[in-house]
């Protein structure tokens, strides 16, 4: 006895079997796209920490000159003079408290490689990519100018002597000079070290030195 079959079953194997295999691209492609997105979003991520990181280390560095031999003696006897001609990628216009232009003392710029110690040579290739420069001014008046120092009489005490019948204590005065430190942290990676770049993140600091 013959079996008879449905003529309108034939062929619905091939449309189910598109069906999926169109679904499952979707579905892949979709998340290819996801993890692309994530990890795009991770890098930038790193990126723009390893920047702070950058300018921060540019700060300390600044700080650590300015408290050396070389950098008070600099400080004490020098005068502000032109450094925007010298400065790469952290420029004076870039920070809106000070005027474009404005005189200041010292500059730096330096790859993270160059300052971190004690790393694997993968680490000290990935931190090549950043670098930080820096410059010192005279705390800007409210008019942005850097020209003079803001200075302030600060009373001190200092240890004198621990002879018998001698004031340990004695008194005087000291003048305070105010500074500020300007930093900015670049990912140079892509030669995107410039003041339109997105990749700079700028800080700065206000510092006193007692001389």
């Amino acid at each position: 006895m013959k079996t008879l079959k449905n003529n309108s079953e034939k062929g619905f194997a091939l449309p189910v079997a598109l069906l999926l295999l169109v679904v499952m691209t979707i579905m892949g492609a979709t998340l290819v796209n996801i993890t692309s997105t994530e990890h795009n979003a991770n890098t930038n991520k790193d990126s723009n920490q390893q920047t702070f990181y950058a300018a921060e280390s540019g700060i300390t560095a600044a700080k650590n000159w300015m408290v050396s031999d070389a950098g008070q003696d600099l400080l004490k006897n020098s005068s502000p003079s032109n450094i925007d001609r010298d400065l790469k990628f952290c420029k004076t216009s870039m920070f809106p408290n000070i005027i474009n232009g404005s005189k200041g003392f010292k500059i730096e710029r330096k790859s993270l490689n160059q300052v971190i110690d004690n790393l694997s040579a993968d680490e000290l290739k990935r931190l090549k990519k950043f670098s930080y420069e820096y410059f010192i001014t005279y705390t800007p008046a409210a008019n942005g100018s850097t020209t003079t120092a803001k200075t302030k009489t600060a009373n001190v005490s200092e240890g004198a002597s621990i002879t018998e019948g001698t004031s340990y204590k004695q008194s005087g005065t000291k003048t305070a000079t105010y500074y500020t430190i300007y930093s900015c942290g670049c990912n140079n990676s892509a030669n995107s070290c410039n003041i339109n770049s997105d990749s700079i993140t700028r800080l700065e600091q206000d510092v006193t030195l007692i001389k």
